[in-house]
């Protein structure tokens, strides 16, 4: 009876660090994308401000990192989703082996070798007449998807959303990360606040990260706290998108986990 106890438990154990491994392989973040110009920081699922406050700049870019975390080599493409766009401005993007100034999205795949990094990926925001005019001020905002959806046995995707701002009246970058959310991860009610006293919130969407639309705020919230309903959401990463008054939005990170 004792060695039947001993065997049973050791098979549990056996199937329990197995179970273990393959969570922890299936869940790793296999995809990792790097803020280059800021000592190769990580932003997978996070904003990146690019600010100035010259009117005279002829162009604003990004400048990214995508690290293969896996043991086998990736064919990534990648897309880019509009969240808001100034008018008159334009905006392309270059990833081995070229560039994509008329296109959403690749049709080449990049192919990055197990265990190294590829630096080959510049956002340009500019004018549509570069050459003639600097970029008008304002606010837009871009999300980059990069994935290889040939991958196995899950999918391999990694995003990062990029603001582009010009403003002539010298407000700092830093001011512009006034949105909060909490608690993060949330299983239920999700609460933003906003501490801006001369704009408010409008409204708020939440995509999944495949860029669908899951759920939005109803009708205009007209303040500076709304608290969203997340309890019909799956567990996963979303994208919360934050309007206001004045036209600014900000992509928050949320995370939902019942």
């Amino acid at each position: 009876m004792i060695t039947w106890m001993k065997l049973f438990w050791s098979k549990v154990l056996i199937m329990l660090i197995a179970f273990v491994f393959v969570f922890s392989i299936l869940h790793a973040q296999q995809l990792i994308l790097k803020d280059y110009n800021n000592g190769d920081k990580q932003v997978n699922d996070s904003v990146i401000t690019v600010f100035t406050s010259d009117l005279t700049t002829m162009e604003l870019s990004a400048h990214l990192r995508i690290y293969n975390n896996t043991s086998k080599p990736l064919a990534i493409f990648m897309k880019k989703i509009i969240n808001q766009l100034v008018d008159s401005t334009s905006n392309y993007f270059c990833l081995n082996p070229r560039c994509w100034p008329d296109a959403d999205s690749t049709d080449i795949a990049d192919t990055i070798p197990a265990g190294v990094g590829d630096s080959s990926f510049v956002t340009h925001y500019d004018h549509f007449f570069r050459n003639e005019k600097p970029v008008p001020p304002g606010f837009s905002s871009i999300t980059y998807l990069f994935y290889d959806h040939t991958s196995f046995p899950l999918p391999v995707e990694a995003r990062v959303t990029i603001n582009y701002h010009i403003s002539g009246v010298g407000i700092p970058e830093a001011e512009y990360h006034q949105v909060n959310v909490f608690p993060v991860p949330t299983s239920g009610m999700l609460k933003f606040t906003f501490n801006s006293v001369s704009d408010q919130l409008t409204g708020i969407s939440l995509f999944d990260l495949q860029g669908r639309l899951i759920l939005q705020s109803p009708g205009g919230i007209k303040g500076n706290e709304y608290n969203l309903d997340l309890r019909s959401c799956k567990n996963g990463i979303y994208q919360a998108v934050c309007r206001t008054i004045s036209g600014r939005l900000e992509t928050k990170r949320v995370v939902v986990q019942h």
